[in-house]
């Protein structure tokens, strides 16, 4: 079941609807035999409108909770933090290949509040069919201008270039590309064989650091920033939901190869602080509260810190629950009979004659 969850804002003593909104919170019914979860937050105002709150992490002072007149009828004292770790999970959703572009999803959980990370593109080798007039070609390659490589295995001979070096990528086009000196450079370099091809090695990509709420189009322009742009176009395209899903389609010269998945690097991603706890309205106050009619209460939370106290409180209602936990079975209207299990499990038969005596008969 679903936690209730309270937010306070810690400037203005109030309790608020979420942490993306200043609006006030609806006060709350609690019923006298349930046992909540229950999940405190603390916000601190950002004066920014679009994100009112950031989490405040209260794990090292003393909250209490109570709900009551003017003594508590329900009391929490001792309260867990709720877990700030985020997981980032990354999927392949289509296997690039002929005709088929690569897709993965990023999934953020639970949703960041905080921090930052960067995409890493996994180092990739190219194998290249064949190098002539200092062209060397490779199906769907998916190298772009300005990318360093590194070659191997390749049986060179005249060339400016050689195994083991590291040089710059000028994409001719989807198949095709030369190497050059330096990143800008639009000449290739002198490079042949005596036969066949060898690799070229593309070391990891990094993008630079992204926000924990950063939208699908500035990690788009992240990825564009990192080199992975033709002609200032990006080549992976990115889509979804800010600081929680993020969908990748690798398209253009990204187009119909199969990539292994990005990860997260440098994250320092982190999930919402707050306190839990269950709290059990299962006590003899509130239902002698609720017996007496007294359901309009307070709901008070107290914390405390470095000598200094402060106050949260909220107008709440006691209900009295319809199912309880001791309720009989209803007796069916216009019945003149029921059945009824004792201690021992043996069924009996209850029924009631026109004079009103009840008797009792024990079924097989």
């Amino acid at each position: 079941m679903q936690a209730r969850k309270f937010y306070f804002d810690t400037q203005s003593r109030t309790l608020v609807s979420s942490a993306e909104s200043t609006l006030a919170a609806a006060d709350p019914i609690f019923f006298d035999e349930d046992v909540e979860s229950i999940e405190l937050y603390f916000l601190e105002p950002t004066g920014n409108g679009t994100t009112p709150y950031r989490y405040l992490d209260y794990s090292s002072n003393t909250v209490k909770f109570a709900v009551g007149t003017t003594t508590p009828a329900a009391l929490q004292l001792t309260w867990s933090t709720i877990a700030s770790a985020i997981t980032a999970t990354i999927t392949s959703l289509v296997t690039g290949g002929s005709g088929s572009n690569e897709q993965q999803q990023i999934t953020l959980s639970p949703k960041p509040v905080s921090g930052g990370f960067a995409l890493q593109l996994p180092s990739r080798s190219v194998t290249v069919s064949s190098l002539s007039a200092n062209v060397f070609t490779a199906a769907d390659h998916g190298l772009y201008s300005g990318q360093s490589v590194s070659l191997s295995a390749f049986t060179f001979t005249a060339s400016a270039v050689a195994n083991g070096s590291s040089y710059f990528v000028i994409r001719n086009s989807k198949d095709t590309f030369s190497l050059a000196s330096v990143a800008s450079a639009t000449t290739g370099l002198t490079a042949a064989v005596t036969s066949g091809g060898g690799t070229a090695t593309l070391p990891a990509t990094t993008t630079g650091q992204l926000a924990y709420n950063a939208a699908a189009d500035e990690m788009q322009s992240a990825l564009i920033s990192a080199g992975l742009t033709i002609d200032s176009a990006a080549q992976i395209l990115v889509t979804g939901t800010a600081g929680q899903e993020y969908i990748l389609t690798y398209a253009n010269g990204s187009a119909n190869r199969d990539y292994d998945n990005v990860s997260l690097v440098g994250s320092t991603l982190l999930g919402a602080y707050g306190l839990s706890a269950n709290v059990s309205f299962s006590t003899a106050e509130v239902a002698a509260l609720v017996a007496a009619g007294t359901t309009g209460v307070k709901m008070e939370i107290e914390v405390s810190a470095s000598g200094r106290r402060q106050t949260y409180q909220k107008a709440v209602t006691l209900s009295a629950d319809v199912i309880s936990s001791a309720s009989p079975a209803p007796v069916p209207v216009g019945a003149s009979s029921f059945a009824l299990l004792d201690s021992g499990s043996n069924q009996w038969v209850i029924s009631i004659d026109p004079d009103g005596t009840l008797s009792a008969t024990k079924t097989p």
